[in-house]
């Protein structure tokens, strides 16, 4: 295997609470699960994945989450978001087929330019060839993305794409419920429909949310409660 890319330092800290088992499950999120575990094993159908879906689904939890499962099976691998502003040269695209994964996330979020595309088509095929798995994330799919290079456009209209599915507002308390139970505390029902009904609705801003609520709440020293949650909101 060639030596590590020099860029390897711009890999992100990953929160010891990220994996797939924390991943909100519940029937609208099932079968998905199952698929993306599946792709992290060695015989699994593709070596090319898109993970993509509306904005506030949890597109980064979950590329988050498997890398965090490949560096948990010794494997090396490096990941980062296009919307990073340490992200300015096509050169942190070489060099990464000596990896086993690469994770990039925010893919709409790519400069439109030939070196960038260029870039992206040949990480590709190096990929291709070292058998080095590639997942990316976008909120739109291939044909949406305005690439100006053909044999790009291509490329990624073979990735395997799989949807992060859209919950729905049942499954959004669920997801509060068992991520505050994680954290140990629990929601009443006055705090949770205060939190649907006034914050926004997107699961991966409610999740963050209950993450400064945790926080908020520590620092205050009071219990979590609507009145707490406004004032929280209210302190931004």
């Amino acid at each position: 295997m060639n030596k590590l890319p020099e860029q390897l330092h711009l890999n992100v800290q990953l929160d010891d609470s990220i994996n797939l088992d924390n991943f909100i499950s519940c029937d609208s999120t099932k079968d998905f699960l199952n698929i993306i575990s599946n792709t992290t094993e060695d015989n699994s159908i593709s070596n090319f994945y898109l993970i993509w879906g509306n904005e506030g689904r949890g597109k980064s939890y979950v590329m988050r989450a498997l890398h965090r499962k490949y560096l948990e099976d010794g494997k090396q691998s490096f990941h980062f978001s296009f919307k990073d502003k340490k992200v300015t040269s096509p050169e942190i695209l070489t060099d990464l087929d000596s990896l086993e994964a690469v994770f990039i996330e925010d893919l709409h979020s790519m400069e439109i330019s030939r070196d960038w595309e260029k870039a992206m088509f040949n990480l590709i095929n190096e990929c291709y060839l070292s058998g080095t798995k590639v997942y990316l994330s976008s909120n739109i799919v291939p044909k949406d993305l305005k690439i100006s290079l053909k044999d790009l456009s291509s490329r990624l209209s073979s990735f395997t794409a799989i949807e992060v599915p859209e919950i729905t507002e049942e499954e959004k308390i669920q997801a509060l419920l068992q991520s505050s139970e994680r954290k140990g505390f629990l929601l009443d029902d006055k705090t949770i429909n205060y939190i649907i009904s006034y914050t926004s609705r997107s699961l991966s801003d409610l999740l963050r949310l209950l993450n400064e609520l945790d926080s908020f709440s520590l620092q205050k020293k009071k219990k979590i409660s609507p009145s707490l949650v406004r004032e929280m909101v209210s302190s931004k």
